[in-house]
């Protein structure tokens, strides 16, 4: 028996059966998150055992590009897009680069990390220099760059090239990811040495 005041209403066959079809939908994909969270695991660990297989190989080939002289200077310069940037003292500055490693993190964002390391030199005291990309399905931008810790010896050259440079050269390119055209990624010409991070030019890459 119907409660007093209460109201009925007719819902269509067809309707009701979508409505029945969406719930049994959902129930599916709660049925099915125990083994998508299964097949992830798997893959992450899967993932982590290519990587250390690959660390011996990558680490042979890093000590071979560090023993020829000029190597990362020579890639760099010679490359189609980044040759554009190259000055005459980046290309002496990039005659000290060691290495070049790429990381990347997914959580709690999608980041690519380039890292550009150094071995002693007259221009500058870093290390290392690193440069950030926030990575997303349509675009990457850069969001961080470490500041070039100038000698005092070349710091005023440093600030005329920054300054009172109207063409946008490697290391200003490189260094501040505010600087007009920063957010350019040079695109290598061999899609083998691509990951995820976007086009890099050079073929040693990490994480």
């Amino acid at each position: 028996m119907r409660p007093e005041g209460s109201l009925t209403y007719w819902v269509p066959e067809r309707l009701r059966q979508g409505f029945c079809g969406v719930g049994r939908a959902a129930q599916a994909l709660v049925e099915l998150e125990p083994v998508n969270a299964q097949a992830r695991k798997a893959f992450s660990r899967q993932r982590e055992k290519m990587e250390r297989r690959r660390k011996p190989h990558l680490d042979r080939r890093g000590a071979v590009i560090q023993s020829v002289p000029g190597f990362w200077a020579n890639v760099i310069a010679n490359h189609p897009q980044m040759s554009a940037l190259i000055t005459d003292e980046d290309e002496d500055m990039l005659s000290y680069m060691v290495s070049l490693e790429v990381e990347e993190e997914k959580h709690p964002v999608h980041l690519c990390k380039i890292m550009l390391f150094f071995r002693s030199n007259p221009y500058f005291q870093n290390k290392v220099i690193t440069k950030e990309y926030l990575v997303n399905i349509t675009e990457y931008r850069a969001s961080h760059s470490t500041p070039i810790e100038w000698y005092l010896d070349y710091e005023v050259e440093a600030y005329r090239r920054r300054h009172h440079n109207s063409s946008l050269n490697f290391f200003n390119w490189f260094s501040d990811h505010n600087f007009a055209g920063s957010n350019k990624i040079a695109e290598s010409p061999d899609r083998s040495y691509v990951r995820t991070c976007g086009a890099i030019p050079c073929n040693t890459t990490r994480g």
